[in-house]
């Protein structure tokens, strides 16, 4: 199985994602930094805060959490301004450690806020209705709650549990905005650490980053273990496939500080913007 190393260096990266123009966006949490990667080039801008997950929307915005600031923030990538979206829930409770995020397909943002639930389960799945800057907490009690992914029915919604070694899924309601029927989908990991970044293929097939286990684990739609792609550093943190087909599986590497790919797995699904 080929493995690339595509770019070294870095300070604990996490959340890729590739904008419209193919440049492939990621945050450096250590480092402090948003950072794009043109194939050739690396730029990075400092968030004067702690980021995690990125995704992207359908203008182009970068949208990343900010665990160190508690807060869901934009960056303008033209202007490269920097905007907090949101810091609080429907409850006026702020956001503690947001983690990693998603849109659904009508424009709402999931994501999870762990924190810190290593040892107690205060962690929760949020949801940032479009247009709005206040969250609601969708799901709550968990350990460590991280990755998000969804099916291409926009309905089927898998996420990570990190400190229970757990992957969810559960049914997605954009319209009500409820997350119904939860139920374990799979173990991933032998702890203390779990399942990290989750990305889908075309057939549906998971590929989850298992962090501190060298590995990607690869579990078929009815949550069997399938494939296991070994990796070259410990701290695999998440993944995300180029939509152009070039690089193929993406993973973002915590132990060395690399960007790694598998050009042998191409096919990504698409993610909702």
């Amino acid at each position: 199985m080929e493995i690339n190393t595509i770019i070294s260096g870095l300070n604990f990266p996490e959340g890729p994602v590739f904008d419209f123009e193919g440049n492939l966006w990621f945050v450096e949490i250590k480092g402090g930094n948003l950072s794009r990667w043109n194939g050739t080039k690396l730029d990075r801008f400092d968030v004067e805060g702690t980021p995690n997950g990125a995704m992207i929307d359908y203008n182009g915005l970068i949208w990343f959490c900010d665990s160190g600031r508690g807060e869901i923030r934009t960056f303008n990538p033209s202007e490269k301004t920097f905007t907090t979206i949101c810091d609080q829930t429907t409850e006026s409770k702020r956001l503690v450690r947001p983690n990693d995020l998603i849109f659904d397909c009508a424009g709402n943002l999931l994501f999870s806020d762990h924190a810190d639930g290593r040892e107690e389960p205060v962690s929760t799945i949020c949801v940032l209705p479009k247009n709005s800057n206040r969250a609601k907490v969708i799901s709550k009690n968990k350990y460590f709650t991280n990755g998000l992914a969804f099916r291409a029915d926009a309905k089927t919604l898998i996420f990570a549990e990190t400190y229970r070694q757990q992957l969810w899924i559960s049914e997605w309601d954009a319209e009500k905005l409820e997350l119904r029927n939860e139920r374990p989908f799979a173990k991933a990991g032998n702890g203390p650490w779990g399942p990290d970044g989750m990305a889908f293929d075309v057939q549906e097939n998971l590929f989850t980053a298992v962090f501190n286990e060298s590995c990607i684990n690869v579990y078929a739609t009815d949550g069997k273990l399938t494939n296991t792609l070994t990796c070259p550093g410990t701290r695999p943190t998440s993944c995300a496939f180029d939509p152009a087909g070039k690089l193929g599986l993406v993973v973002t590497e915590a132990d060395r500080g690399e960007i790694i790919s598998y050009p042998d797995f191409r096919n990504g699904l698409p993610i909702f913007h």
